[in-house]
């Protein structure tokens, strides 16, 4: 707690000294409001009233609407670059704060430029609108070499290559030794399938900065794309490319497990690792990553469904092992987060089942799985009877018969 106080009281005495009077005054609202709230949920409800009695007065300050338009828009960027700094999860957030400021200044720049920042790092709606955003940002800041690249993958995006490959090079340019401005311009390259450039990017920024997970992670993917399947090398089986096929797998191998040591919660890292040791059929390498995956504390719900299926399907298709690809495909379903992976899982769980009827009509695995399906759909009904069906082909099932007894349960 003394240490919050002085933090407080260190970052005020700095404001004071390197801020004119009104960005001081937006500073001083920002901080105030943020100890206000951080006192409030420690139950420092003396403390965070005085903080809050501070941002009133500053506030009472700019109360004639052109003031209190310039004050609100300076705050609105503080906190949209503030919840930028933090996780993806505050990146919503981000977004509403440059809006309310675009809504009061649609030609200030610091939002013009924020937007673009989202469009790409957060995956924001592309439409022409985001477009202009982006156009608008460029001129409003000619010298911001960051807007330019983000303007540039937006072009991309919309199929104007030559126009993006301008920016990049101009990018280039001006700022050939920023990490920030090459990430954006590595980036730009391998979504263009340029990947041999965007190798030599990602290796120039590990120069600057070589203990980046991120990046590893970069050359990680990259060098995946590169790897070519046994088949695919049949008719081209000559010495250098089997030595250049070698060499991709190396490296993807390199800079995986690289990614993977230098931050080993990161499941992006941990999942990448297990997908190039899939490509590589090393299958039991793969299996420990996973296991050391699943340990992550901090893996989101989204992510542990992607973990699963990822595996569900290399086991169902690579090592035709059905029926531990169920369990995984149902560990995906169990997690009660409707994405795309749910989704997924549901449809590749569904289509196994009644490929096994067809295969066999008395197959009962195949009948409770459609039960499943059709109870996690909401479908009681069809459940239970596909559930009955399947207790008919196998009546010392136990599974099956508490899933029929739950049903009926629920349906009486």
């Amino acid at each position: 707690m003394k240490k919050l106080c002085s933090s407080s009281k260190n970052a005020e005495a700095q404001i004071q000294e390197s801020s004119k009077s009104e960005d001081a005054d937006v500073k001083r609202t920002v901080m105030y409001g943020n100890f206000a709230w951080v006192f409030f949920h420690q139950n420092q409800f003396i403390k965070s009233l005085t903080y809050a009695k501070k941002v009133r007065t500053i506030l009472k300050q700019y109360e004639s609407p052109p003031r209190k338009q310039t004050l609100l828009l300076d705050i609105y960027g503080e906190q949209g670059w503030t919840y930028l700094s933090f996780t993806g999860k505050y990146y919503q957030r981000a977004a509403e704060c440059f809006e309310k400021a675009l809504e009061l200044d649609p030609e200030d720049p610091e939002s013009n430029s924020g937007l673009p920042w989202l469009c790409i790092e957060w995956k924001v709606s592309d439409t022409v609108a985001t477009q202009k955003t982006n156009e608008r940002a460029v001129n409003l800041n000619p010298s911001d070499t960051v807007v330019k690249v983000l303007l540039a993958l937006k072009y991309l995006y919309m199929k104007n290559h030559d126009q993006g490959a301008m920016l990049i090079e101009q990018a280039l340019q001006e700022q050939p030794e920023s990490p920030y401005v090459l990430r954006y311009v590595a980036t730009f390259y391998k979504r263009r399938g340029q990947i041999d450039n965007a190798i030599a990017i990602f290796k120039k920024i590990l120069t600057l900065t070589p203990t980046s997970c991120a990046v590893y992670y970069q050359l990680g993917t990259c060098f995946k794309q590169l790897i070519r399947m046994p088949k695919a090398l049949k008719g081209q089986s000559t010495h250098d490319n089997r030595q250049q096929n070698a060499e991709a797998i190396a490296n993807a191998i390199f800079y995986s497990e690289k990614a993977v040591e230098l931050n080993r919660s990161s499941v992006a890292a941990h999942n990448l690792l297990i997908n190039v040791y899939m490509k590589t059929n090393e299958y039991q390498k793969a299996k420990e990553v996973f296991g050391k995956a699943l340990t992550i504390k901090s893996m989101r719900c989204e992510e542990k469904q992607e973990l699963h299926l990822s595996w569900a399907q290399y086991l169902m298709n690579s090592r035709k092992s059905e029926s531990e690809a169920v369990r995984h495909f149902k560990e995906v379903i169990k997690i009660q987060s409707e994405t795309w992976f749910r989704g997924t899982a549901i449809k590749k769980l569904q289509s196994l089942a009644e490929t096994m009827i067809v295969q066999n009509a008395m197959d009962a695995t195949g009948h409770a799985l459609l039960g499943y399906i059709h109870q996690q759909r909401g479908q009681d009904i069809a459940a239970l009877e596909y559930y009955e069906k399947a207790l008919l082909l196998d009546p010392d099932n136990q599974e099956y018969l508490e899933a029929c007894s739950a049903l009926q349960a629920t349906l009486s």
